[in-house]
């Protein structure tokens, strides 16, 4: 799907034709869709193959002032999914930024919630600021995410101890193995930002390179974020697999001892069940004595094992 917008300094406004919009937005695209796109802007097949791999690292081409194309600028950015296990995880998905002489193009096949609110807020209708701002929010979208991890270890911190199953393992897997995929995305991002610096044709101003440091800070603040949540949750991991042990271990415990105790009847029913003479077999009362003095021995049992802290 693709949707237009003209800039304007009383807000975006949809438009029907490419020549009156300066952002053209592309939703989960179709390859005729891309095809048009390349034909009426003069986009590189490479340019094509960026926008359709979902595996694309962060790169950027065009950077040099001879370059006679579009600049192109990939990110990776955080979308939700569900594990294998069931539980929330993270991966990432590219984002394609093609920039024109008078307009950009941003390309995405999974839904992108920050573009919806950037087009509700007051732009740049030049591209190259355009073009920092859509950076900026596209990394932004990592420490966001990071927010909504950091808030689910809490979760898990505080259910810790009563861990007597391997949910919370499969819970910190599918955390982890979303933070494996943060920590590439943000190297391969620190690396396009470093030489979107260095480039000649695009943001070679002091304006526009105040800017992108903006962005780096930002990308710095992810990637310390993830480092930290990393070593966290493998703590964690250490933790859960200890504290899931240890419970069992009580559980079993709690398990044995009562099973001690259980086996008293059955020994004084087992001997009295024997067709021999025994004491007090004639005897009215036998059954209730038995009765109560098993209910002692159970009793007693009970208590020394409580002593010992077998409970």
């Amino acid at each position: 799907m693709i949707t237009r917008y003209q800039i304007q300094p009383r807000g975006n406004m949809q438009v029907t034709t490419d020549d009156q919009a300066n952002w053209i937005r592309v939703s989960a695209p179709l390859p005729q869709e891309l095809q048009t796109l390349a034909t009426t802007y003069g986009l590189p097949a490479t340019y094509l193959a960026a926008a359709t791999d979902q595996h694309e690292n962060a790169r950027v081409e065009g950077l040099n002032p001879a370059d006679q194309v579009p600049g192109l600028i990939v990110l990776r950015y955080p979308v939700e999914t569900t594990s294998e296990t069931g539980f929330d995880q993270y991966n990432t998905v590219p984002m394609t930024m093609i920039l024109l002489n008078d307009r950009v193009i941003t390309i995405t096949h999974d839904p992108l919630q920050a573009f919806d609110d950037l087009a509700q807020q007051k732009l740049s209708p030049k591209p190259e600021e355009f073009a920092l701002e859509v950076l900026w929010l596209v990394l932004h979208q990592f420490v966001i995410a990071m927010d909504k991890l950091n808030d689910e270890t809490k979760q898990i911190e505080r259910s810790l101890g009563k861990a007597a199953k391997n949910t919370q393992l499969y819970q910190l897997m599918a955390m982890q193995k979303g933070l494996v995929f943060f920590d590439a995305a943000l190297d391969h991002s620190g690396t396009l930002l470093k030489a979107l610096r260095d480039g000649e044709r695009f943001f070679n101003t002091n304006g526009y390179l105040r800017r992108l440091h903006d962005v780096e800070v930002e990308v710095v603040e992810a990637q310390t974020m993830v480092r930290i949540t990393e070593k966290l949750l493998t703590q964690y991991s250490t933790a859960v697999s200890a504290i899931v042990s240890n419970n069992l271990n009580l559980i079993m415990k709690v398990l044995t001892s009562i099973t001690i105790i259980l086996t008293i009847p059955t020994i004084v029913g087992g001997i009295y069940g024997m067709n021999v003479r025994l004491p007090f077999a004639n005897a009215y009362w036998a059954f209730w004595w038995l009765i109560g003095g098993t209910a002692i021995l159970c009793g007693l049992a009970a208590w020394w094992l409580w002593r010992q802290d077998y409970f």
